[in-house]
Formats: structure tokens, C-alpha cells, sequence
């Protein structure tokens, strides 16, 4: 039985005039529109934090790169032929995104309560926010506008005339910093201030109902990650990252999963259900790569159910990847999956699980054996879709699942598999992985336009509005290419 609790947690209080709405649908007020001084800083939070979920649960370009879904008609995302991919990812990002966090933080310094050390933790979760959103821009671009970057910087303020073009900091140095900001926040977040009532941003908090605990886990987990991800490109920094971590710390059941829980009303639905059932669209079925890699075993992953529809003849089948398929003949996303009301998560306990695994397995020492973690990954994943325990423990023991024999030639691809399956839907962070671990073997489109995707391309925008720093960007990480390896990214 799934253990997580959806927590009626999207709300955010406005407070215009005399005005007060104490539930998700305050988001729909413009906060842009105001004048200095009569907004609180929390509906900027609310909003940021609703956008930046937005665009890592809906990413379908990246779902297609990871292989969940195949498409229909149009194939140019499944054969590496699309220009301009990551303007939207840009623009939401710097302009939807980190200007409503910095506009935040402003308004707060500018107003501080009464109570010095709520401020401090709503100063804190601004700022893990942030690094969140550099952390997804920096992994997907590479260098990127960082020191100099939002411009106009707040809403409130005039363009600066002198920063109209600002320059690219290089990618290593701004994710080394992204660890330092996380390190502070973490310390400054207190679940037992002197308050008035909340202990940070209350009703505004998306994502974990004004619970600082639950703060102090989601972003030690994302350090977590962070320090998993360069653990090949500078393990001696991984390693310090990581085993600075007190596993205690961590996301460390389904209930504590920092994840935004939709609505079933516009515009506070899920953006998958807007995309592809409210829409009407048919241009996604699911993926001959993920059916097959869930049916190798000899007992059929259970979670198969969950994850996809049926087809026309009753059982489960994917689009050939990198053709037009039929929509009509596979299976599509399935009903929990495309759900008005389904959560958009940033990191939960299967991924905290998995990162352990491959911690160990690296010779980071978090306590524990690999087998444990990586049997836990599968576990939390089996509750999370409701599957029955007794039917994942006959999925577990299958010799082609258990660790001890599992389908791969090392422990890294053994726990590369598994996440794999586990991180359905979850695009983003799927095709992170695959940069990284070039596993599980992924189908070959049958005409590519280049090589598999490493990175988005800058913005054409960024082309013609700052091409000089522009310029200097693409020639310093290698081309502007989509095939053109990051920092952190050397397997």
C-alpha cells in the first residue's frame, strides 16, 4: 500500500489591500502587477516554485531523450533533429522562475517580521529553491549567465543600463558555488524559531506545508544528487559532499517526498494532463525501450500497470523509437500519470535510495550495503505505485532483479537499471542518468539526425540579443552543439 500522503498542501495567501485567498488558486493573481510595498513576499515563492515544478514534470522532450515515450507522427525530438529545444527551459527558468525568487527576497529583506528567525528560514528555502533551478540550467546548457544574471533583476526595479548583456560563468565554477549556497541554507533553516505561527513561508509553501524538517531533507537529498553527479568528473569533491551528509538527513520514506501536489481544477492541474488529455493530443505512446527493458526478467515488472494502458490486444506494447507509430496499436501513459491531480516531484525517496547505492558503489562510504539501497530504491518505488508487497517481493527475488545476479556487468549498471524503471516520468533526471551512465542500452532511431542529445542548445535569442557573450559561451564549452559533453559529464 503506498505510504505517502498527498498533503492539500498547494496554498499560497495573498494578501492585496484587505484581500486574503487562502488556496492554490492565488497563484492565478498576477503577482508582476503590483505596486513595491503591497505584495508579500510569499505569493512570489508560491509562484516560482509552482513554475520550476512545472517545467521538470511536463519536459516531454526530455521523456522522449530518455526513452519513456515514443512518439506518433512527428519524430524529430526522438531523432536529435530539433532547433532551438531550450528557449522555453531558459525563459521559464530565468524569467518565470529565478526573478519571482529574487523578488521574494526582496520584498523580505526590504519588510523583515517581527520574528528574525522565520525570516532566516524563508532567507534559507529562497535560497535552496535557487540553487535547485541553477542546478537543472547549469546541467543542461553548461555555462551559463550566473553572477550577472536577471536583468532587469526584479520587477520592481528599472533595466540596469551597464547589464543588458550579461556574461556566461563557467559551469564547474558555478556548480561549485551552487554547493556552497546549499551548505549556508541548510544551516540556517531551524524547525524551532520563535514564530507567530509559521516557521517559514506557511501557506506559500508548495511543497512542504511550512514543514522545516522536511526542508532540512529535501535539501540535503539535493546535495545528495549534486554530489552524485560530479562523482565522475571531480570525485575527490563528490566524495566530500556526499560523506558530509548525515544520512539521517535524507528523504528517508514516501511521506517525506518534496513533490507539488496538483489540484483537479485549472490552471492548478498537473501540466501532463493539459499536454496531452486536456489537449486532445495523440502523439506520445509508450516506448519499445521501456516495455522491453521491464519485461526482460522472467517475472514482468509489476509496475507495468501503472505505468502504462493497455494496447489494442490487451497487453502492453511500445512504439518502435525514432518512427511514426500508430497511436491507436501501443500503450500510453497511464491513468495515474496523466491525472489532473498527479504530484510533479524534484526528488523522492526512490532516488535518494538509488544514490546511495551508487555511492557505495563509487567507494563513498554512507553506511549500509549496496544491495540493501539498491533493494530499498526498488521498494519505495513498488509502494509509490500501490503495488502490493507480496507481488514486489516475487519481483525482487527473480535472479535477473536480485542484486546478487542482477542483469548487468557491474554494480553501476546493475543500479542504473533499476533507476531507470523507477524514474518513469521523471525525464529530466532520467536523461541526466543516461548521460552519466550510458545504461541501460538505449534504441538507436533508425535515421538520427546526430548523435544522442547531451545538453540544450542557448536560446536563438541569446544570439541575437547578447551575441558577443553568446559567442564566447559556445566557443568556451565546445560548441553550441547538441552533442557537446558538459563539465560533469566525461563517460
Amino acid at each position: 500500500m503506498k505510504k505517502y500522503i498527498s498533503k492539500s498542501i498547494l496554498v499560497a495567501s495573498v494578501v492585496l489591500a484587505t484581500a486574503c485567498v487562502d488556496d492554490i488558486t492565488s497563484l492565478n493573481v498576477n503577482p508582476k502587477a503590483y505596486q513595491s510595498g503591497l505584495v508579500p513576499e510569499g505569493p512570489f515563492f508560491a509562484n516560482a516554485s509552482r513554475n520550476v515544478v512545472d517545467e521538470v514534470t511536463y519536459g516531454m522532450s526530455f521523456k522522449i531523450w530518455a526513452q519513456h515515450f515514443a512518439e506518433t507522427t512527428y519524430f524529430t525530438t526522438s531523432n536529435y533533429t530539433l532547433t532551438d529545444v531550450g528557449s522555453g527551459f531558459w525563459s521559464s527558468l530565468y524569467q518565470s522562475v529565478l526573478n519571482d525568487y529574487k523578488e521574494s527576497k526582496k520584498i523580505l529583506l526590504e519588510n523583515p517580521s517581527f520574528y528574525a528567525g522565520v525570516d532566516k528560514n524563508k532567507l534559507a528555502q529562497i535560497e535552496i529553491m535557487e540553487v535547485y533551478t541553477y542546478s537543472l540550467l547549469v546541467t543542461t546548457f553548461g555555462d551559463i549567465p550566473y553572477s550577472g544574471a536577471l536583468n532587469p533583476s526584479l520587477k520592481s526595479e528599472a533595466l540596469d543600463p551597464e547589464n543588458l548583456t550579461p556574461g556566461y560563468d563557467d559551469g564547474e565554477e558555478v556548480y561549485s558555488d551552487l554547493l556552497n549556497r546549499l551548505n549556508s541554507a541548510i544551516g540556517n533553516l531551524d524547525p524551532a524559531v520563535d514564530n507567530g505561527g509559521d516557521l517559514g513561508f506557511g501557506a506559500s509553501d508548495l511543497l512542504f506545508g511550512d514543514d522545516i524538517n522536511l526542508w532540512i531533507k529535501f535539501a540535503n537529498s539535493l546535495k545528495l544528487r549534486m554530489g552524485i553527479i560530479i562523482s565522475d568528473s571531480n570525485p575527490s569533491l563528490a566524495k566530500s559532499v556526499v560523506e558530509s551528509i548525515n544520512v539521517a538527513d535524507l528523504i528517508s520514506s514516501n511521506d517525506e517526498i518534496a513533490q507539488l501536489q496538483y489540484l483537479a481544477t485549472t490552471p492548478n492541474t498537473n501540466p501532463i494532463w493539459v499536454g496531452l488529455i486536456q489537449s486532445g493530443r495523440e502523439d506520445y505512446v509508450a516506448s519499445n525501450t521501456m516495455m522491453n527493458i521491464m519485461e526482460e526478467p522472467a517475472v514482468d515488472d509489476p509496475r507495468i500497470t501503472e505505468y502504462y494502458t493497455v494496447d489494442n490486444y490487451g497487453g502492453y506494447s511500445g512504439g518502435t523509437y525514432g518512427t511514426s507509430n500508430a497511436y491507436v496499436n501501443f500503450s500510453k501513459a497511464g491513468a495515474k500519470v496523466t491525472s489532473p491531480t498527479w504530484p510533479g516531484i524534484i526528488i523522492d525517496y526512490t532516488e535518494v535510495e538509488f544514490l546511495l547505492a551508487e555511492a557505495l558503489a563509487k567507494g563513498f562510504s554512507v553506511g549500509g550495503t549496496i544491495a540493501e539501497h539498491y533493494e530499498n530504491g526498488i521498494r519505495a518505488s513498488m509502494d509509490y505505485w500501490d503495488v502490493d508487497e507480496s507481488v514486489a517481493d516475487l519481483y525482487i527475488a527473480d535472479p535477473d532483479v536480485a542484486y546478487a545476479t542482477a542483469i548487468g556487468g557491474n554494480d553501476i549498471q546493475k543500479i542504473a537499471r533499476q533507476k531507470y524503471i523507477a524514474m518513469f516520468n521523471r525525464g529530466f533526471e532520467s536523461w541526466g542518468d543516461y548521460r552519466r551512465f550510458g545504461y541501460p542500452v538505449y534504441n538507436v532511431p533508425p535515421n538520427p539526425g546526430g548523435p544522442f542529445p547531451l545538453r540544450y542548445t542557448y536560446p536563438v535569442s541569446e544570439q541575437t540579443s547578447n551575441g558577443e557573450k553568446y559567442t564566447e559561451a559556445a566557443a568556451a564549452i565546445g560548441g553550441d552543439d547538441l552533442n557537446v559533453k558538459l563539465f560533469w559529464d566525461v563517460n
